[in-house]
């Protein structure tokens, strides 16, 4: 999707287009068909010119669609690990992702090739992760500063990602359970050090 389009004008409307552009060609996915950009458009109910401006081709609206379907709800996760004990609730949120991009490794692998190997601009990644613990830090209370809050975040995204994933299995062989203990031991021993645990 296109991140200038969306960061310019009225952030909510285009938004919620993107979000009738992802529903409509799910309908159609599901209905088994073969599906081009303008049959998303007619089943979205906006014009060709605007599902352009999302996407410049169906495979990048494709791709963006396999993840989007499943993506953890940034609201939902920290609905369930919103509490008293930070690293609980990190540590918490951490999994859910994680768990998130085993049970989608082909298709979150296949995304992020996608968005390496792409000059599209149109097509880039999402920000699932980064929301909500961006959410997480600004409703709790903790004794960092909001410099620290944004490098622990930044890091914490590298750590719950497709990447790490990739580190832990394709790069040092750990199977999903190594990789899910190796990278949740890496995370408390940041938290260790930020003195949050």
């Amino acid at each position: 999707m296109n991140g200038t389009h969306i960061a310019s004008g009225r952030k909510k409307q285009k938004l919620k287009t993107r979000n009738r552009i992802l529903e409509a060609a799910n309908n159609l996915v599901e209905s088994g068909k073969d599906i081009t950009l303008e049959d998303v458009a007619k089943e979205a109910e906006i014009s060709r010119a605007t599902i352009y401006r999302y996407y410049s081709s169906i495979d990048s609206l494709s791709t963006e669609l396999i993840l989007h379907l499943n993506v953890p709800n940034s609201d939902i996760v920290l609905e369930k690990f919103t509490g008293p004990n930070i690293k609980k609730s990190l540590l918490g949120i951490q999994r859910t992702y994680l768990d998130f991009i085993l049970e989608n490794e082909k298709a979150s692998k296949k995304f992020l090739g996608a968005i390496l190997s792409t000059s599209d601009s149109k097509l880039e990644r999402g920000q699932n992760r980064a929301m909500a613990l961006h959410k997480y830090f600004n409703q709790t209370d903790m004794n960092l500063s909001a410099k620290k809050k944004k490098k622990l975040i930044n890091l914490m995204v590298l750590l719950m990602g497709i990447e790490a994933i990739i580190g832990t299995k394709d790069v040092c062989g750990l199977d999903n359970e190594q990789s899910i203990q190796t990278l949740q031991w890496g995370l408390e021993m940041i938290l260790k050090g930020c003195e949050l645990d």
